[in-house]
C-alpha cells in the first residue's frame, strides 16, 4: 500500500473538515505494518502540526500565491517529509511526483521539491520585521491565538511555543490495584524499554519514546492506561477515598475516572457521565480491561441538574470542555481553531460548574479544571462560581512538590513539562447559604 498517497488522502480530507485526524488515523492504520502505522502518523501529524510553517514555505519557494488545493496537498506532507523526517531525497521526490496529477504538476511538485532539498531548514519570514508573524510560521500557531497568549504568558511565549511542539514519549497511569509503580518499572525495565517516574504524580511513568499503548508489556493485564501527568494530578487533587461517592461530570474517555476508582481501590461509587452517549462505551471497556468494577457510566448533558444526586456526594469534579491552548502538543489540530469561539466558553463552563457544585454535599469537594492556560476560562470562572455561591470556598492542596495559591494552580508545559492544564479546589461550608 502507498502509505503517502493515505496520508496525502487523509490530509485532504481533514482540511475539507470531514474528518477528525485522530480518529482518520486510527482507521487507516488497522490495515498497515507497524513500520508503516509510524510513518503514516508521523507524517500526518507532523504536517497538521507544522501546516502555516509549510504554507509560508510553499509561497516563499514558488512565489505564487495560486498553487492549487491538489499541488498543496503533496507539497505540504513531502516538505514535512523533507524537513523533519530527514528521509532520503531521491525516494522522496520521487514518490511525492508520482502522486501529481498533469504532467505539468508533476514537472511544478518536482522542482519545488527540489529547490527545498538543497536548503538546511525551511524558509521562515525575517524575525526582526515582524515578531509575531516570526513566531507563527515558525510554530505554526496562528497569529490571533498568539495576540490572546502574549499577555497571560509574557516573556515566556516562545518558551510556551516550543513545548507545545509535538513532543516524542508517552505517560501512562499505573493501575496500583493490580501493581505497584517500582514494579511496573522494573517490568518495564525488563523488556528493554527505558522509563522513569513521573516528577509530581504518584502513580505516573514516563517513557521517553513513543510506543503503541497495545505493544507494552501489562496493556492486556490492565496495568496501566495512558493518561497525561497533569491530568493524573487533578485526581490526587480531588483525593478521592476508600467508601465514598465521586461524580465526574464530562468524564469521557475515563481516565480521571478510572484514576478516582483507583485511588478508592475500587470501593465505593465513581458516577462517569458525558454529553455524548457514543463515547461512553471507552469508559465501560477501559474500566473492563482495568478490572474496574466500581464506575457506571452514564449519558448526561452536563447543563441540566443532576436531581437525584443533590447535596448527596463527597467529591465532584468538573473538567469542563476548553479552548484546549494547553494541549496543542497531542491535538495539533486544535492550533487553526478560531479563537472567538473560546469567548463563549466561560458561559458553557459557568453552567457545568453550578450542575457539579449541586451534587456537592456540606464538608464536601468540587474541583474545576481545564486542559487551558486562558485565564477567562480558568480564573476568572471559579471567581466568578464563588460569587454565585457563596457556601463554597476555596481550598489549598499540594500534590508532590507543588502547593497551589489560594486553591488555584497552573501547569505549563515549558515549566511543568505537563499538558498546560488549571485546577481550581473548592469545599462546601454552610448549605444554607448556598444555592442548591
Amino acid at each position: 500500500m502507498n502509505t503517502r498517497r493515505i496520508a496525502k488522502d487523509l490530509l485532504v480530507r481533514w482540511e475539507a473538515g470531514d474528518a477528525y485526524i485522530n480518529l482518520a488515523i486510527g482507521r487507516a492504520c488497522e490495515r498497515l505494518s507497524d513500520t508503516d502505522r509510524r510513518f503514516l502518523t508521523a507524517l500526518v501529524y507532523g504536517t497538521v502540526e507544522r501546516k502555516l510553517t509549510l504554507d509560508y514555505a510553499i509561497g516563499a519557494l514558488t512565489h505564487r500565491t495560486d498553487v492549487s488545493p491538489a499541488a498543496r496537498a503533496i507539497l505540504r506532507p513531502a516538505l514535512y517529509e523533507l524537513a523533519y523526517l530527514r528521509t532520503p531525497v531521491f525516494a522522496t521526490v520521487n514518490e511525492w511526483v508520482s502522486l501529481a496529477g498533469s504532467p505539468s504538476e508533476k514537472r511544478f511538485v518536482n522542482g519545488v521539491l527540489r529547490a527545498a532539498a538543497r536548503l538546511s531548514a525551511l524558509p521562515l519570514p525575517p524575525r526582526e520585521k515582524n515578531e509575531l508573524r516570526y513566531l507563527s510560521v515558525r510554530y505554526s500557531v496562528p497569529v490571533d491565538t498568539l495576540r490572546r497568549l502574549s499577555p497571560v504568558l509574557g516573556g515566556d511565549l516562545e518558551a510556551f511555543l516550543s513545548a507545545t511542539e509535538t513532543q516524542a514519549g508517552i505517560t501512562l497511569r499505573v493501575n496500583t490495584e493490580k501493581i505497584s509503580r517500582d514494579d511496573y518499572l522494573a517490568r518495564l525495565a525488563a523488556c528493554g524499554i527505558e522509563a522513569e517516574p513521573t516528577n509530581y504524580a504518584p502513580c505516573g511513568v514516563r517513557l521517553p519514546k513513543s510506543h503503541p499503548p497495545k505493544d507494552l508489556p501489562g496493556f492486556s493485564e490492565g496495568l496501566f492506561f495512558v493518561q497525561d501527568e497533569a491530568s493524573q494530578l487533578a485526581v490526587e487533587v480531588l483525593s478521592p477515598e476508600e467508601g465514598e461517592t465521586v461524580v465526574d461530570l464530562c468524564a469521557c474517555p475515563g481516565g480521571k475516572s478510572f484514576g478516582a476508582a483507583m485511588r478508592m481501590q475500587n470501593r465505593g461509587r465513581v458516577l462517569a457521565f458525558d454529553l455524548h452517549e457514543s463515547k461512553l462505551s471507552l469508559i465501560t471497556n477501559g474500566a473492563a480491561r482495568l478490572g474496574i468494577t466500581c464506575i457506571t457510566a452514564e449519558q448526561h448533558d452536563g447543563r441540566e441538574p443532576l436531581s437525584g444526586l443533590t447535596a448527596s456526594c463527597d467529591r465532584v469534579l468538573c473538567d469542563a470542555p476548553c479552548s484546549g491552548l494547553g494541549v496543542l502538543s497531542k491535538k495539533p489540530d486544535l492550533r487553526y481553531k478560531d479563537q472567538s469561539a473560546a469567548d463563549e466558553l466561560p458561559s458553557l463552563q459557568s453552567c457545568l460548574l453550578d450542575t457539579a457544585a449541586a451534587c456537592v454535599k456540606p464538608g464536601g469537594v468540587l474541583l474545576y479544571s481545564t486542559c487551558t492556560v486562558n485565564p477567562r476560562e480558568n480564573g476568572e470562572v471559579a471567581a466568578a462560581f464563588l460569587t454565585r455561591h457563596p457556601d463554597f470556598v476555596r481550598e489549598d492542596f499540594s500534590v508532590g512538590s507543588l502547593s497551589s495559591e489560594n486553591g488555584e494552580l497552573t501547569l505549563y508545559p515549558h515549566m511543568h513539562g505537563t499538558d498546560g492544564f488549571f485546577l481550581a479546589k473548592f469545599r462546601r461550608e454552610n448549605p444554607t447559604k448556598g444555592q442548591l
